[in-house]
């Protein structure tokens, strides 16, 4: 790993991705390196810098069963059906991949030794610019806390799937209605040394200048 702080960045934002497969399941994530992590991840981009959101750790084993059936009611379909319609389009292992990583989560969800689920305390709008305020105060913090995470050798993964069934997960998280869970983060420490840079496309691919679709000009 690179030392100067450019390079040890650069090195942590293309390597944290979601840990599906490599969680260590048979060890324990101390409660005082997650608060560190949340500490740092609270100091992400705020809207208004209205301290809204809240984190909510679970590690009680029974808890954690009843999330994992949640999580499995509505995940085991529609990774299934993801499966069939990546075998009918072709050869995308990519695609492939993720969804027998997901689908291998979802068979060891229960034993994850803890489970995070970011919350907002409010309800987002309906409007464009009210979805883009709230999800953008709440989102960055999340990516922060999966940052940090992955420094002191934790891994985890951004899932939504349980949300299918939010108000059966609310009610046994004794959230109140007026509260929003954002996903569930399935942490743990992550076994082997380390993950290489996330493979996607370059930047000049997927940035535009000035009008949709013009391509950025070419240093002079």
């Amino acid at each position: 790993m690179a030392n100067s702080p450019v390079e040890s960045l650069d090195y942590f934002l293309t390597t944290t991705k979601q840990v599906r497969r490599r969680l260590d399941l048979t060890r324990q994530v101390p409660t005082d390196v997650v608060l560190e992590c949340i500490d740092l991840a609270s100091r992400a981009p705020i809207g208004g810098n209205l301290e809204r959101n809240r984190w909510l750790l679970i590690d009680d084993a029974e808890t954690r069963l009843a999330l994992a059936d949640l999580y499995s009611r509505f995940g085991r379909g529609y990774l299934e059906a993801g499966q069939k319609q990546i075998e009918s389009m072709g050869n995308d292992s990519t695609a492939a991949r993720v969804v027998e990583s997901s689908m291998y989560l979802l068979e060891h969800l229960h034993e994850v030794p803890l489970m995070i689920i970011p919350i907002k305390l409010d309800r987002p709008g309906t409007t464009t610019f009210e979805q883009a305020t709230y999800w953008g105060s709440v989102t960055p913090g999340v990516w922060s806390l999966q940052l940090a995470l992955r420094a002191r050798g934790i891994g985890s993964a951004w899932t939504t799937l349980h949300l299918q069934h939010e108000e059966d997960a609310a009610e046994l998280l004794g959230l109140p209605v007026s509260v929003t869970q954002i996903a569930l983060l399935p942490t743990a420490y992550f076994t082997g040394d380390g993950f290489h840079p996330a493979r996607r496309r370059r930047a000049q691919e997927i940035t535009y200048y000035n009008r949709w679709k013009e391509p950025v000009p070419a240093p002079t």
